[in-house]
């Protein structure tokens, strides 16, 4: 049975209000990612948050009653809460509190397939949860899991601090021996040309692996669908060596960093890649700022200065096709394909072949051609 979730935002003024509604969407397509009912959406305007309940004791004690009255199961707020919010909020409003990044690890949770996936996992569940374990084991125990507990760090919230902080150094070495085992397997891939795609989450990553490469890689219309780097042979004919096509996890606005900082293996495809396809849904209304957020991950595991194209997906939804237009003259050498229709990837290919056949062997992986 799904648990019914309420979601809470907050905005610090009327102007960001229409932001943070959008926001309160993206938190809706993430809670039903992570199994819930989502119930309603409440956005509070305050110029100043609480320094302890985040949204103010009265608005607390509103959300408290329409929990009562409702059967809420689950309050999933879009900011991160501090650990004494947290509690706060939880002995007030009797129901089991989420915020962002809580809710975007339970999602990767139940999305971890491989060994490694699952290690990343639960490192991050863990360094989030350690300062937050006391007080919550007794609640959490009696709401009997769900959103939030999940995943395999699941059993570790009552186990003491000193296990925890021993279960997460284990991780490390286990991460650090991967990728060790990676760097070996990318000696032996130095005559391979690379390729990654990069992106927002749901902007048609995998859609695109699957079409260039002829590969059937599962695609679901959810966040996070992708977990692990999966690559794949590109046949591009004239061309010295083979190239390969790898895929990544989606990016997200305020992905959290216990999550980066884990997924760095993972996104090391990223990192050894010759070049990487930066796949936009030019549809989206706020695309522009889910580019700079693409970007600013980017940055933040040391891809900044990558060659890179832009592809912007699902031109097919657009209703104003000078759109087009105005990013291709923003965006200079952009491509802009459809993955649904199966529109420009013969251009696309034919980008990426170009790029590789002038990149020089010698100053592989040294010499960006095109920057961010």
């Amino acid at each position: 049975m799904k648990e019914k979730a309420l979601l809470v935002g907050i905005a610090e003024s009327s102007l960001d209000r229409w932001r943070e509604l959008e926001r309160l969407e993206e938190l809706a397509l993430l809670a039903r990612a992570a199994g819930a009912d989502v119930f309603e959406k409440i956005l509070q305007i305050r110029n100043k948050v609480d320094p302890a309940y985040l949204i103010g004791k009265g608005k607390a004690y509103e959300i408290r009653d329409i929990c009562q009255e409702y059967g809420i199961d689950v309050v999933i707020f879009d900011r991160d809460l501090s650990p004494s919010q947290l509690r706060n909020l939880e002995k007030i409003i009797e129901r089991k509190i989420v915020d962002r990044t809580e809710l975007i690890m339970d999602i990767f949770a139940q999305h971890a397939r491989t060994n490694e996936a699952k290690i990343q996992v639960e490192l991050a569940q863990l360094l989030y949860r350690l300062p937050r374990l006391v007080g919550r084991g007794t609640l959490l125990s009696r709401l009997g899991g769900g959103i939030g507990t999940r995943g395999p760090g699941e059993k570790k919230l009552e186990v003491d601090r000193r296990k925890i902080k021993e279960r997460i150094s284990r991780l490390e070495k286990e991460l650090k021996d991967i990728e060790r085992t990676r760097e070996l397997h990318r000696k032996h891939r130095r005559n391979i040309y690379k390729v990654t795609l990069v992106g927002y989450t749901n902007t048609g990553k995998s859609t695109i692996m699957n079409l260039l490469t002829k590969s059937s890689i599962k695609v679901e219309d959810q966040p996070f669908s992708t977990l692990d780097a999966t690559t794949r042979i590109l046949y591009l004919e004239g061309l010295p060596r083979r190239v390969v096509l790898s895929d990544t996890v989606g990016f997200i606005e305020d992905i959290p960093h216990h999550l980066i900082a884990s997924f760095k293996a993972t996104l090391g495809v990223a990192k050894e890649a010759d070049l990487l396809l930066h796949v936009i849904d030019i549809s989206h209304p706020r695309v522009k700022e889910r580019i700079q957020v693409v970007r600013q991950v980017l940055q933040e595991i040391s891809c900044k200065d990558k060659p890179l194209i832009m592809v912007f997906n699902k031109i097919d939804l657009l209703i104003e096709p000078k759109i087009i237009e105005r990013f291709s003259e923003e965006f200079p050498n952009s491509i802009f394909i459809s993955a649904k229709l199966e529109q420009g990837l013969m251009e696309l290919k034919e980008e990426i072949k170009n790029f590789l056949k002038n990149l020089p062997d010698a100053e592989r992986n040294r010499k960006p051609l095109k920057s961010l």
